[in-house]
Parts: structure tokens; C-alpha cells; sequence
């Protein structure tokens, strides 16, 4: 099962979160948002997918919308945020 992670450190949470929800995730996907409990500004976007739709992500990741809102995010960030794509592995 494909996973993304995006990893986001905020300057200020309440302002990044109005922007999140303006601007979903995909329909696709189980997504989950989690918050830093040491860190409240550090947010991580976590999304899981079946292999069927690692495109379908991808690609909605990927459009110019998503890009311009990615730079919004990242005006609004102590660093730059970070995009992480997994795969599970057998332990």
C-alpha cells in the first residue's frame, strides 16, 4: 500500500490549517492529519492508497493548483515542506 507524507513546520497553525481545509486532499485515499503535541506547528499530511490509485494522487499532487497552494504552504513555513512517498515492506 503506497503512503505519502507531507511534513510541515509552521509559523503559525491556525493560519496554514484555513488554507488545508480551502484546499482538500483528493477524494481518493484514506488521508489523516496529525499535529505535533511537543510542536503544535509541525503538521504531518498522511495519506494511504491502494496501488489503483497511487496515480490518481500523484498526479492530483502534482497539478499547478496543488503547486501554487505548496508554495503558499511553504511562504508560511519555517522550512520547506517535505514530501515523503512510501511502500510497505515485509518485516
Amino acid at each position: 500500500m503506497p503512503v505519502v507524507v507531507a511534513v510541515h513546520r509552521l509559523k503559525n497553525f491556525d493560519e496554514w490549517i484555513k488554507l488545508f481545509k480551502a484546499n482538500p486532499p483528493p477524494k481518493v485515499g484514506r488521508w489523516r492529519l496529525l499535529r505535533g503535541s511537543d510542536d503544535r506547528n509541525r503538521v504531518h499530511v498522511v495519506g494511504e492508497m491502494a496501488v489503483s490509485e497511487f496515480k490518481a494522487v500523484k498526479d492530483f499532487l502534482g497539478s499547478q493548483h496543488m503547486q501554487d497552494v505548496f508554495k503558499r504552504v511553504n511562504a508560511m513555513s519555517t522550512a520547506p515542506q517535505e514530501i515523503i512517498w512510501l511502500e510497505d515492506l515485509a518485516p
